[in-house]
């Protein structure tokens, strides 16, 4: 099995790649600083790949997806001005598309999305409370990410239905937080807590590990493909 990882070098894709390279899985990541892996670039199941997932020529990402099994976004928007309203404005959802479009026809069956508990599942008609209705259109407005997420979120559902492939998997993180080691955690259908008004909280590394988890486990896959998971860190 061969995964390619997007945002790799952020706070959860590494360890979206570390957990990975720590389960003999074969990982490609296409990064702009490779310096961020210095620990871990030795490693004989990870290739690097310095470039900008929405700069790469298409050829170029075509090759690198020759191979690939599986696809991991952990893209995110830099919680600073440029990265929060500067340009790419659709970062998540662009490069969900292009990539989908350029591994057409080619041996990619699974992908994982990393989402939020601020997107909602139309398949299990989730829908917001009145005062969290409010805040999410103050929300949309204001910051251009939790539009991005809810359009990536938007073009898996309408454009690769249940039968389809590849299939595909959104998993939804309440409020990221850093710990070390891998802790409890437990996984639900949908948000149990208000994202607005009550969020819990989710740390990255059990959010890697349970994406580990979904890549490596055929049984847990087909329990959640086409669905939305959501994550929360147990509480004590």
């Amino acid at each position: 099995m061969k995964v390619l990882v997007l945002g790799a070098t952020g706070q959860t894709g590494y360890q979206v790649v570390k957990q990975l390279l720590e389960n003999s899985i074969q990982v490609k990541a296409i990064v702009r600083n490779p310096g961020k892996f210095a620990d871990i670039q030795s490693d004989e199941n990870l290739e690097i790949f310095r470039d900008s997932i929405l700069d790469i020529k298409d050829k170029r990402l075509k090759e690198i997806l020759i191979d690939i099994d599986v696809v991991v976004s952990c893209l995110g928007h830099n919680v600073s001005l440029k990265g929060m309203f500067g340009k790419p404005h659709y970062l998540v959802k662009d490069a969900m598309e292009r990539t989908l479009k350029n591994a057409n026809g080619m041996k990619l069956k699974k992908i994982v999305l990393m989402n939020t508990t601020a997107c909602l599942s139309s398949k299990q008609k989730e829908k917001f409370t009145f005062g969290e209705s409010i805040i999410m259109c103050a929300i949309r407005i204001l910051l251009p990410p939790q539009r991005d997420n809810e359009q990536a979120l938007k073009y898996l559902e309408n454009n690769y239905k249940e039968a389809n492939v590849p299939e595909w998997i959104a998993v939804r993180p309440d409020t990221l937080v850093t710990e070390v080691q891998v802790t409890d955690y437990e996984i639900f259908k949908s948000p149990q807590r208000s994202p607005i008004f009550n969020a819990g909280k989710t740390s990255r590394i059990n959010v890697a590990h349970f994406m580990m988890k979904l890549i490596s486990n055929e049984e847990l896959w087909n329990e959640w493909k086409f669905c939305l998971p959501v994550v929360y860190n147990k509480e004590q």
